[in-house]
């Protein structure tokens, strides 16, 4: 039976192990997703092999396909009530990664990191050839970052596609722009969607949740999968807030540390009436007649700080000519300056861009602004009415 198989089997409906079982397929080295059975007391009681690469082998021998849906117990019972498993409950509490090793196995010597990813571990494993070269253990865990950070890349690849051109919605053109912290950071969690609802009207909707790597990904990749199924029961912003509020008291449960912001508008292209609301985000901002100022903010904490909190709407006229950007806070905050005087050079931005390309605003505007942040992500939306 092969890996994908296998791994087919075990996951059933599952899209998430799918998808990581997918992006296993194609990175090198040996590595394998776990997922986690705990008690009524969040106690880490077994680990259960769900996906891994072509190339995982066990230190018994084990290959591929023969891993999926084997419990940890089984195969080496001794690791639940050792040091190494208490190391693994710990990635699983906190989601910081953890470097083991080396580790005597038999004959052979083996480097091992953990981390979280989503509800599971993902863990990666090397046999070293001589554990006494301390030059290649350092080898050898700055392949295992490479490969987790290729991971998270290609999961948010694959949650969040961002369009290379801009996209026409129902009396709207949408740009948008994803800038990752630096080319060495961890893949983040910022987020959008766009996309047309049933009754004619635009959705838009940025994101934010806190941290880096595979927990940020997984997390926003739950919101933003949320509001797409929310917005065919409801299009209010306030309303779909309200209800992703909800969503992340729950998932706090396994993450006391989350932390969450968005930002939510509707578009009307028949009246030209945007209706928008916010969970502790930026405001966006709007460029009309040459001048770009941010929008009054309506109350609205941050997702996840309050049970049961209720989000305001405000409404404004969007019209042919003006321009809107929603974006996340990396665009303005930088450590060595204040997010004020990171606003005013972002307006100052805006405001150069709309005139340089009055027909053409949002290639432009995305253009100029694609500065990096060293110290965090970025996700930038533009949108133009149509006439």
């Amino acid at each position: 039976m092969t890996v994908e198989r296998a791994a087919g089997l075990l996951a059933g409906e599952s899209p998430w192990l799918a998808t990581v079982q997918g992006v296993l397929d194609s990175l090198p080295g040996m590595s394998g997703y776990l997922t986690a059975e705990v008690d009524d007391c969040g106690t880490m009681t077994d680990l259960v092999w769900a996906a891994v690469t072509p190339a995982a082998v066990t230190p018994d021998g084990r290959r591929g396909a023969q891993l999926i849906g084997l419990a940890m117990s089984r195969l080496y019972p001794e690791e639940i009530a050792g040091d190494r498993w208490q190391v693994f409950q710990r990635v699983l509490d906190t989601g910081e990664p953890a470097d083991l090793g080396p580790i005597r196995v038999g004959e052979s010597d083996f480097t091992i990191r953990a981390g979280r990813l989503g509800p599971g571990l993902l863990i990666s494993w090397e046999r070293l050839a001589d554990p006494t070269r301390t030059a290649g253990r350092l080898a050898e865990v700055e392949r295992t970052l490479a490969a987790e950070h290729d991971l998270a890349a290609r999961l948010q690849q694959i949650i969040l596609p961002i369009p290379a051109e801009p996209i026409d919605l129902p009396g709207l053109r949408v740009a948008v722009r994803y800038l990752p912290a630096g080319e060495d950071a961890m893949i983040g969690g910022d987020w959008f969607h766009a996309a047309a609802l049933r009754d004619g009207s635009v959705l838009l909707a940025v994101g934010d949740v806190a941290g880096h790597g595979t927990q940020a990904a997984t997390t926003m990749a739950q919101l933003r999968h949320a509001l797409r199924a929310l917005s065919v029961v409801t299009s209010d912003p306030g309303t779909l807030l309200e209800h992703l509020n909800r969503l992340i008291w729950e998932l706090e449960a396994d993450d006391p540390e989350l932390a969450a912001t968005a930002v939510i508008a509707r578009f009307d292209p028949r009246s030209h009436e945007l209706v928008w609301a916010q969970a502790g985000h930026p405001p966006p901002l709007l460029s009309r007649g040459g001048r770009t100022a941010p929008l009054p903010r309506p109350a609205g904490p941050m997702l996840g700080v309050v049970d049961g909190a209720r989000y305001a709407d405000s409404v404004i006229g969007l019209d042919p000519g003006d321009v809107l950007l929603l974006y996340t806070d990396g665009l303005v905050e930088q450590r060595h300056r204040g997010p004020d005087v990171g606003l005013d050079s972002v307006i100052a931005t805006v405001d150069d861009a709309v005139r340089a390309a009055p027909e053409r605003p949002l290639a432009e505007m995305l253009a100029r602004l694609r500065r990096a942040n060293p110290d965090d992500d970025t996700c930038i939306l533009a949108a133009r009415p149509r006439a």
